[in-house]
């Protein structure tokens, strides 16, 4: 990444002198000079944030045509880390700062809010569970509906598989360390815990609220249904929130990225690829 820049600045730097030179003789080569010096944006971190962080590299490349972005996961702490260290431009972080990394240089600007349901059969009876009742569900020590005021039938969990970041977000915030029950059944994609807990009555998994829709019902969380409103106020527990974090000495490409993520049309596709909105600012070129 770096030698990149280095080759920016060497290229850069190796053009001017050629056009000092033909300046002499009366060419100056403009576009040239235009076509060669593009702004750099690094933007590297969290895994979850990234997904939607790269839907709006397109639209915003449509407004800053000579910004050549690159996009890569890694964690949000080894984020923090390259960004600390000037590796990158923005760092991506599913969380915000804590105690320990905060300082006056950092600046975290909270982008969207991701909430997980937890979903099961139109026809359940069961309407609210505990946080620490659904810990026991996934892990295993819960095993029939009848522990939580439902009737004798096992319950069935739909999980996803490695390497979903849905799953990854349920194992921190749910499990917490812990694994997974043996027994749970696998499922490639969203559609396909929808399509089969619809046919389960027993059934039970989780979905980002982007993938609810009329063929499940939604469990409340510690008496809390989820919703946007409930989101934003911090009541709903399975929430994570969404952060770009940069510093005092960002580039301008790197400040305009921050503030048209928190535009109006970007916030517009968060919603729909389904994170609740945080923001409605206005973007002026």
């Amino acid at each position: 990444m770096m030698m990149n820049r280095r080759q920016l600045l060497r290229n850069v730097g190796i053009i001017s002198a050629g056009i000092a030179g033909a300046a002499a003789t009366g060419f100056v080569a403009y576009p040239f000079l235009i076509a060669k010096a593009r702004k750099e944006l690094m933007i590297s971190g969290s895994v979850a944030v990234s997904r939607f962080v790269a839907l709006l590299i397109p639209p915003f490349l449509e407004k800053f045509t000579h910004t050549k972005i690159d996009i890569e996961g890694g964690g949000s702490f080894a984020g923090l880390v390259a960004l600390d260290n000037g590796g990158i431009d923005l760092a991506m972080m599913s969380r915000d700062l804590n105690f320990e990394e905060f300082n006056l240089d950092l600046h975290s600007h909270l982008i969207g809010i991701e909430g997980v349901a937890i979903v099961v059969h139109p026809n359940s009876s069961v309407k609210s569970i505990s946080l620490e009742q659904l810990d026991g569900i996934f892990q295993g020590s819960i095993n029939n509906w009848d522990q939580l005021g439902g009737p004798n039938k096992k319950i069935n969990v739909y999980n996803r598989n490695e390497g979903s970041t849905t799953r990854a977000f349920v194992e921190d915030l749910v499990l917490r360390g812990s694994k997974f029950r043996h027994d749970a059944k696998l499922c490639d994609s969203a559609v396909e815990v929808v399509n089969a807990i619809a046919e389960d009555q027993h059934g039970i998994g989780y979905l980002t609220m982007r993938n609810l829709g009329d063929k499940l019902k939604t469990i409340a969380i510690n008496g809390v249904e989820i919703s946007d409103k409930t989101i934003l106020l911090k009541l709903y527990p399975l929430c994570r929130d969404m952060f770009l974090v940069s510093k005092n000495t960002s580039s301008q490409i790197a400040r305009d990225f921050v503030h048209y993520s928190l535009s109006g049309p970007a916030q517009d596709i968060f919603v729909k690829y389904g994170l609740t909105q945080v923001s409605q600012q206005e973007y002026k070129l």
